[in-house]
């Protein structure tokens, strides 16, 4: 199976009644859930809100205006779990991770794939092993672009510290009825499934710069036995050669999905999960050059 985010026609969503979004469960049960947000400290006033949303989604437009094609080197750490949770099988995949910026305008796009030393793309790498192939992750901050908080609910949960910095802290959940942008899942018969998302957003003071975020279902999807799907990102600034501003780009991911499979021989299902943890370094501008030689 392959994931990826992508923004999808309404017609190929698949909403569940039994969603509990973020923003509108009690605190203590958010703590309790999510680990990362020990030693946070609550804030029940929401009348910063509005201004964190409008200066972090003024940082998000900046960056997808600001974006060029860029070159990273790429550390994959891919394990499959089994019913308990311990390591079935595990393997180590390096490529070079490339995002290209399609056009130019407000409606420009990207692409994100992998290559080899060859520049031969690679993105079903480990697949055929029976491991889970993500990607996608330079975009995820899309929710937060001043073009798509409409289609999500936020609540402002309170103030954190991450490394020396300090953060706001913000759930978000993406609202059935409006949502756009989409997860999407492809099964190896083509079969694609695309679900919405809820998680938690770090915002630093200093600048308003989302510098993590974790995403995790809305709903779980039982016609795909799939019950958890989590992706924690991790953001740092990049400044690049002949590019004016820095980009704030990921440097470390980490996804953990759980399944409920069928046995079709025996007739009993049984859990399985996959993890996965993404690294990145040496981030560089990507350009095509072309050697013309002069006819004989």
């Amino acid at each position: 199976m392959a994931l990826a985010a992508e923004q999808r026609d309404k017609g190929d969503r698949n909403f569940s009644a039994n969603a509990h979004p973020y923003p509108e469960e009690p605190l203590k049960n958010l703590v309790k859930r999510i680990p990362e947000l020990k030693g946070l400290r609550p804030e029940a006033n929401q009348s910063a809100l509005p201004m964190i949303l409008e200066k972090s989604g003024e940082r998000v437009d900046e960056f997808f205006h600001n974006v060029v094609d860029v070159l990273v080197h790429e550390e994959i750490a891919q394990e499959r779990l089994n019913s308990i949770g311990a390591i079935e099988a595990k393997e180590l995949v390096q490529d070079s991770y490339l995002i290209l910026r399609h056009g130019q305008a407000r409606g420009a796009s990207i692409d994100e794939y992998r290559m080899d030393k060859k520049g031969n793309r690679m993105d079903r790498v480990g697949l055929d092993q029976g491991f889970f192939v993500t990607s996608g992750f330079a975009l995820s901050c899309n929710y937060f672009s001043t073009a798509f908080q409409s289609e999500s609910m936020f609540r402002y949960l309170g103030d954190q510290t991450m490394g020396q910095q300090g953060s706001y802290v913000v759930a978000f959940a993406q609202k059935p009825a409006k949502a756009t942008l989409l997860v999407t899942m492809a099964e190896r018969g083509g079969a694609r499934a695309h679900m919405l998302m809820q998680g938690i957003i770090w915002v630093e003071k200093s600048d308003l710069q989302i510098i993590q975020m974790r995403m995790d279902l809305l709903a779980p999807h039982p016609e795909i036995g799939l019950g958890q799907l989590t992706t924690i990102v991790t953001l740092s600034k990049v400044q690049l050669l002949e590019v004016a501003g820095p980009l704030w780009l990921p440097t470390r991911v980490k996804v953990y999905l759980k399944f409920r499979e069928v046995d079709p021989d025996r007739g009993q299902s049984y859990e399985a999960g996959f993890r996965n943890e993404h690294r990145y370094a040496d981030y560089r501008r990507y350009r095509v050059s072309v050697k013309m030689n002069p006819p004989q």
